[in-house]
Formats: C-alpha cells, sequence, structure tokens
C-alpha cells in the first residue's frame, strides 16, 4: 500500500508528502504499525488534530511498547478539561510509555527514530494539513526540538499517573537509565542526556541491578527488556 510505501526507513533519501487533513494523519500513524521502530516521539496539543489522530496515536504506543520499543510522550498539564483526550492519555500512560506534561503545547509532531516525522505544515494556521518527512537531514531538528522540551519537563508524580504504578515500581529516573543503557551509553552518556550526575547515575543503575538480581549491565539491559521495564 502506498502508506506503508512512504513510510519505510531510507536514510539516504529526503522527500515531504503532503497530509491533507486528520485521515490522511490517522492513515500514517496505522503504517508505522508495519514498521519495525526503535523509539518514537510524541507530541499531543489539544489541536489541530482530532480524536482519530489521538486514539490511532494511543494504539499505536501501547503496540510499540509491547515490541519493546521506547515511546515518550509530551501533552498538556490541564489534559483533564477534554475527557476524551484524557481517556487517550490514560492509555497511552497505562501502556508503559514515559510521559512528561507542560503548561504550553502548540506543536503537534510525531517522530519516528531518526528518519520520519510528521509534523504540521503551517502551526500558526491551526489547521489539520500535515507534511511527511523522511530522511534525516529533515526530521533531525524537530527530533533536537523535542529533546530539548523534553529535558525541561518534569516528569508527572506517581500520583498523578493514571495507568497505575510503573512497572517493576520503576520511577521515571529509573526508566530512562535503564532505556540509555540498553541503548550501549556509558555513565557519562546518561548523564549528558538527563541532567542527573554521574554519581546518580551509577547509583540509580545499581540499585535496579539488585533489584532484578542481575550481574552485569548487559544482563540488566536485556532482562528489563524481557519484563517490559523498557
Amino acid at each position: 500500500m502506498e502508506s506503508q510505501t512512504l513510510v519505510r526507513s531510507d536514510t539516504a533519501r529526503t522527500a515531504l508528502q503532503p497530509l491533507t487533513d486528520s485521515d490522511s494523519v490517522a492513515d500514517q500513524l496505522d503504517a508505522l504499525h508495519h514498521r519495525a521502530v526503535r523509539e518514537l516521539r510524541l507530541a499531543l496539543p489539544r489541536r489541530p488534530y482530532d480524536s482519530r489522530v489521538r486514539e490511532r496515536a494511543a494504539l499505536l504506543s501501547g503496540e510499540l511498547v509491547r515490541r519493546g520499543a521506547r515511546v515518550r510522550v509530551l501533552h498538556l498539564a490541564d489534559v483533564a478539561r477534554d475527557p476524551a483526550q484524557a481517556e487517550d492519555l490514560r492509555r497511552i500512560t497505562a501502556s508503559g510509555a514515559q510521559v512528561r506534561t507542560l503548561p504550553r503545547l502548540p506543536v503537534w509532531m510525531a517522530v519516528v527514530d531518526r528518519d520520519l516525522a510528521i509534523v504540521p505544515s503551517d502551526p500558526a494556521l491551526g489547521e489539520s494539513a500535515a507534511t511527511l518527512l523522511r530522511g534525516r537531514p529533515l526530521v533531525a531538528g524537530h527530533q533536537a526540538l523535542f529533546d530539548q522540551v523534553w529535558a525541561g519537563c518534569a516528569p508527572v508524580p506517581a500520583d498523578r499517573r493514571t495507568g497505575g504504578p510503573e512497572r517493576g515500581g520503576l520511577d521515571e529516573r529509573e526508566r530512562e537509565a535503564l532505556v540509555l543503557l540498553a541503548e550501549g551509553l556509558t555513565d557519562e552518556g546518561i548523564s549528558r542526556r538527563t541532567g542527573l550526575s554521574v554519581r546518580t547515575v551509577r547509583r540509580t543503575i545499581a540499585g535496579v541491578m539488585s533489584r532484578m538480581g542481575a550481574q552485569s549491565r548487559f544482563q540488566a539491559g536485556v532482562e528489563a527488556a524481557r519484563r517490559q521495564w523498557i
């Protein structure tokens, strides 16, 4: 199918594909079920995309977490004002995705790995039209923007999560450290990505290893993935 063809990874080429309405955006999210995804970044403001897009994003998030992908989601702190959106985000949180909130989030985006993104064609217009970007040169800026905003947001406290406690009792810091460990980052690399001190990173990883009974960091990463903690 055409939509499935569009989302195949091809970092050697770049392309822009117009998505004229919410149905087109939803179709692209559906097509991502057929792609091997390692990481998904989602930013979900209240508008411009309608309930179909949010529902497909929630389904995709859950599916990717089950496959072992890392899913990170940014959404508005006052989501309770919209019961339908609150339910979609409850499902996303319950799936095991990492969630952070912020007071204002004007831009919708879905960034897949490092080579594909769905972004508004013109955020200032507030319309449903979007653009599918393919290729690292086009996607890199959106990936960097998401990571910058993510780093500046506090994790959602455990008592405010609608999906219950973290799998295995992990808090946000422990989960993020394990994910980065599984990606092969050193303590110093994890420190730079999370903003934690190297000492805190080492203490966090050692504590989780002890709880899992892991004898090495490699074993910890494998065991965390097996338990679906990350």
